[in-house]
């Protein structure tokens, strides 16, 4: 995420929460290094409950996942020029666990790069039985 996502809510008391998100991808150059390709810079929109959901648990710098659909909106400037712009609608949104882990306690997400071992039921057995902690 590029930003904090902005939470607003339309006259009818649906929430409505708007957020950029940037996507690169890397290749190596002849000279064997990895370099920036091709970045795709998209706004997403998210309703209801999920826009909520959104403000609430992420922010810039997280790195997330959103599928959904695409719409493109069209609209002419004052001057009369005609512009466009396509962004994803959101069905869901959900933080990506490929660089960190999240852990919840107390009814809060808290963030964590790395979670100590004795924070982990399945580290050891604790003189219990070996059964999942569920």
């Amino acid at each position: 995420m590029v930003a904090d996502p902005e939470l607003r809510f339309a006259p009818s008391g649906t929430a409505v929460a708007k957020f950029r998100l940037v996507a690169s991808s890397r290749k190596k150059n002849d000279a064997g290094e990895w370099v920036d390709d091709r970045v795709l810079w998209m706004g997403v929109t998210a309703f209801k409950q999920l826009a909520e959901h959104v403000a609430e648990s992420l922010g810039k710098g997280d790195l997330v996942v959103c599928t959904g659909r695409l719409q493109t909106d069209e609209w002419t400037t004052d001057s009369g020029e005609k512009r466009s712009a396509t962004a994803l609608i959101a069905d869901a949104v959900a933080a990506s666990l490929q660089f960190r882990t999240i852990k919840h306690g107390e009814g809060q997400v808290q963030r964590s790069s790395s979670a100590p071992a004795e924070a982990d039921p399945w580290a050891s057995s604790g003189g219990q039985a070996e059964e999942p902690p569920f």
